[in-house]
């Protein structure tokens, strides 16, 4: 009886290996995304905060040139928010793209590993018939025989 070899098995095994190297992948994008939407909360609560104190220093009495440095430091605050925005878009689209990659390579992995199992299934139906085809031959030799 002869071995079962899949020609394809080294094709499987670079598809598994290539989903779980896109699955540390996303794993990693995905932290990426938490950090830089945490420092974006932080920024845009560091913004609220800042507009309050300018709104709250216009109450009283405060020097022009607190009042722009106030300012500016709000319009700072507020490119920097722009830029994390840009940041957490363009973090989401990579996340999206690995995603999509995982879930191609997950389906070329199942395709193969199931072109495997009908090859095996043949493989088995084949032998089983060789087997059967040779059982077949000695009951006919040992009933000539006798």
């Amino acid at each position: 009886m002869r071995k079962f070899t899949f020609r394809l098995e080294s094709l499987l095994k670079i598809y598994i290996n290539r989903e779980e190297n896109v699955k540390r992948e996303i794993v990693i994008w995905t932290e990426k995304l938490k950090k830089t939407r945490n420092s974006l909360l932080t920024l845009t609560e560091m913004h609220i905060k800042a507009l309050r104190g300018l709104v709250e220093s216009q109450k009283g009495k405060i020097s022009v040139h607190q009042l722009i440095s106030n300012h500016d430091f709000c319009l700072v605050l507020k490119n920097n928010i722009e830029q994390k925005q840009k940041e957490v878009v363009e973090l989401e689209n990579i996340l999206e793209n690995k995603k999509n990659e995982l879930l191609e390579l997950h389906k070329q992995r199942k395709i193969l590993e199931k072109l495997k199992e009908r090859q095996l299934t043949n493989y088995v139906a084949e032998e089983l018939k060789t087997i059967q085809n040779e059982l077949d031959e000695i009951a006919g030799n040992s009933f000539i025989s006798q």
